[in-house]
């Protein structure tokens, strides 16, 4: 009998259960889908690093051997130890003279590159080549192909005997780009024997051990008499922790996203069943009279939200994990190459799914308790009518000025606080939603015109080879106005005898402050550097608790000593995150200067054909690889567009609906006094439009917390100012109005057809 009341309940009252059913499909949607990321993701992972027999720690230095090696497997808690050399290099031209880390090694023990296509790698081959399998599927290359890598001033053309892929190379980016192209960028490995004799040295001992690595530090440096630069763990690898800093951002999101439609479930819950409660005062008491026991009529109006929201989790687990989620693994992992990686569940979404329920019931519960506790005989009359007290907007001073619209919205307000909260809330994380999917265009632009118009005052990118001399760069360079940059990768810390904890990895750019490769402060405003000073990116400034004026401590990976400089700025940059002083800085340090290219505002496209330069970018290649690379933003975006605006339409609707549905017999009321259908719909649509306004002030100054929060998710190598333009805000606020408006217009044909006779003898 009670599930036939129900399943009549949820016909009449289709709106609002309909909503409820949809808000918990939708939060479950969301959190699975991400989820589905995650999960899949973090699988692939642990079976990759497995396999590859990935390592747990980084030594850096250039006096490490065999002897060195054997000395650290004796180490205790110290597994398995590997040397190799670790050398940045570069393609031919006809492969855009793409960067190739090149790996140099007479052993597979430690991070053994994983086979994708051909051969296994064979440390003692020295005929083959190893290639990144997306590197060549990017460049269309077989097995059998001739590849050629220009390193430590050496031709290297090897056949392709394989294609590998390592975890600890999970992203790549040349530093050419802002964000992946593997176009660009890409590794080989090779046999250490394919070398020179005297170029067959080694600059890393990478280890397995049993722990936290940096625990082991005070032990390995006993054992190595301190003879090497610095330790890393995996945190420090940035191909690796850039995958676990996205994951971690996905992880976040699923339980925002999902948190945010519960909330607006509850509210809808609880708006709905305490006026379906009220409406059927008389039958509950009835039942009670009956013999029903006050625990099965509660169950039994428990069960709208229990069966309703159960259903919607259900559907949601399953839209998420075969649409959302296969959509997101399908995107990221073009960008991160992880074998394996597919879409995947685990226990947290049944046991969120459960606890949405259970929530959902228990809004339901304490919506439903209050009435319940009304004796029988009470209860089978209708409710004694509450005393209209003045509300608190009849004590403002201009009350009794405002038309009979306004006052009789605001009582209807005073007396339904939980629908308006309902409202007001709804619209308001809306707003949020909306301003963060299309602040993401507006970052995405911002940080575009930021980065090409005032960080690079130049139109060509002059990428010199290998080979190229010092005094052919200069040469070049004087022929073309142009200014000279050097890059290295250097660890920065914060005193000269740090713990591996208080060390970063970064970048080290050389530049002449020709006011061509230029240099924003933290209000992102063009500066100068001062000579006698480095510029220090503000998130590594802030990592390591230093700010202008202080010093700080760099090496390069060949060096063993610590160099100091005063800060003489904080800068920030979008994807370059290190140190940034002058030439004739770095000259007085003892360093000679190697420019890796030239920034020029003159046309150097001729310079192509000459041997001692890989490859010349114009501005509009730069800017056309940003685009491209920025495409998979447009997933993001359009999901928190779709899905806030999906929410401003639930809620507005939802309000509107009960408004009218509480209102009914007043509209009957006023229908009979002589109003017409229009000024009725007016009523609904005023209230609506105000609760919207709310909404959307308060929502605005809350887009920008999430974005840019999310932003900062990628992790420290990447800086990204977040920005929202006035128009967004203009269009964000218009569209919550135009939904509110259209949702008073679908009432029009239910105010028409009020039944004025039936109403009023409910009344009665």
């Amino acid at each position: 009998m009670l599930w036939k009341k129900m399943l009549r309940d949820i016909k009449a009252n289709f709106a609002q259960f309909f909503s409820i059913f949809l808000l918990s499909t939708v939060a479950m949607w969301c959190f699975t889908g991400f989820q589905a990321n995650v999960v899949g993701g973090e699988k692939a992972r642990l079976k990759f690093e497995k396999d590859s027999n990935f390592a747990d720690g980084w030594i850096y230095g250039a006096g490490v051997d065999d002897d060195s090696a054997d000395k650290l497997r004796a180490v205790n808690k110290v597994d398995d130890v590997q040397l190799r050399g670790e050398f940045l290099g570069k393609a031919d031209e006809k492969y855009n003279t793409a960067e190739i880390w090149c790996y140099f090694q007479n052993e597979d023990a430690v991070t053994k590159p994983i086979n994708v296509g051909g051969a296994d790698f064979d440390p003692d081959d020295t005929e083959g080549v190893w290639l990144f399998d997306r590197f060549a599927k990017t460049w269309d290359l077989k097995v059998g192909d001739k590849f050629t890598v220009h390193v430590l001033g050496q031709d290297i053309e090897k056949e392709i005997k394989g294609f590998v892929n390592i975890p600890e190379r999970e992203f790549l980016c040349a530093s050419t780009d802002t964000d992946t192209d593997f176009h660009n960028i890409g590794y080989v490995y090779l046999s250490q024997n394919v070398l020179p004799e005297e170029l067959r040295v080694y600059n890393e001992m990478i280890f397995t051990c049993d722990g936290d690595p940096l625990k082991l530090e005070d032990s390995i440096e006993d054992a190595l008499d301190g003879n090497y630069a610095f330790i890393g763990d995996r945190k420090s690898i940035d191909g690796y922790n850039r995958l676990t800093d996205e994951l971690a951002q996905h992880d976040s999101f699923s339980y925002i996203f999902s948190f945010v439609f519960l909330a607006i479930a509850i509210l809808v819950i609880v708006t709905t069943m305490k006026r379906m409660v009220a409406q059927q005062r008389t039958q509950i008491g009835t039942l009670n009279a009956l013999g029903m026991k006050n625990r099965k009529i509660m169950a039994h109006y428990m069960s709208f939200s229990l069966v309703l929201s159960a259903l919607g989790c259900a559907v949601g687990i399953v839209l998420g994990i075969f649409t959302f989620g296969r959509l997101m693994v399908s995107m990221f992992s073009e960008f991160y190459p992880v074998p394996g990686w597919e879409s995947g569940w685990n226990c947290k979404s049944p046991t969120l799914a459960a606890a949405i329920i259970l929530v959902c019931a228990l809004a339901a519960y304490l919506s439903c308790k209050q009435i319940l506790k009304i004796h029988p005989s009470e209860a089978l009359r209708p409710a004694t009518a509450k005393t209209a007290k003045p509300t608190i907007f009849e004590k403002l001073p201009f009350w009794n000025k405002l038309n009979f619209n306004a006052r009789y919205n605001l009582r209807d307000i005073s007396r339904s606080k939980m629908r308006a909260v309902m409202g007001v809330f709804g619209t308001c994380v809306g707003m949020m939603l909306m301003n963060l999917g299309l602040g993401a265009y507006d970052t995405l632009d911002y940080v575009r015109n930021w980065y090409f118009s005032d960080l690079q005052n130049y139109q060509y990118q002059v990428l010199f080879a290998d080979s190229c001399t010092p005094e052919e760069a200069e040469k070049i360079s004087e022929e073309n106005d142009g200014e000279l940059v050097s890059m290295a990768l250097i660890s920065i810390a914060a005193d000269d005898h740090p713990v591996s904890d208080d060390i970063i990895s970064a970048k080290l750019a050389v530049t002449e402050g020709k006011d061509l490769y230029r240099l924003s402060d933290e209000e992102l405003d063009v500066t100068s550097l001062r000579e006698g000073t480095v510029a220090l990116t503000m998130k590594q400034a802030r990592k390591l608790g230093l700010s202008v004026g202080d010093k700080v401590y760099w090496k390069t990976q060949d060096d063993n000593s610590w160099n100091e400089n005063e800060i003489g700025m904080i800068s920030r940059h979008p994807s370059i995150t290190g140190i940034t002083m002058l030439r004739e800085d770095y000259e007085e340090l003892g360093y000679e200067f190697r420019p890796a290219m030239l920034v020029s505002q003159k046309d150097c496209s001729d310079l192509e054909s000459r041997d001692c330069v890989s490859a010349v970018h114009n501005m509009d290649d730069l800017m056309a690889a940003f685009d491209k690379n920025m495409e998979v933003m447009d997933l993001l975006v359009w999901f928190m567009v779709f899905f806030s605006a999906l929410m401003i339409v639930i809620v507005l609707y939802n309000s509107g609906n009960l408004s009218f549905n509480e209102r009914e017999k007043e509209f009957a009321t006023l229908k009979v006094l002589g109003f017409k259908s229009s000024a009725i719909r007016s009523l609904i649509s005023t209230q609506n439009l105000w609760l919207s306004v709310i909404g959307v002030i308060l929502g605005l100054p809350l887009g920008q917390i999430p974005l840019q929060a999310m932003m900062d998710s990628n992790g420290d190598s990447v800086d990204w100012p977040c920005y929202i333009a006035p128009t967004t805000y203009l269009l964000a606020g218009a569209f919550v109005m135009l939904v509110s408006i259209a949702v008073g217009f679908m009432f029009s044909k239910r105010i028409k057809k009020i039944d004025m006779v039936e109403v009023l003898k409910g009344m009665e």
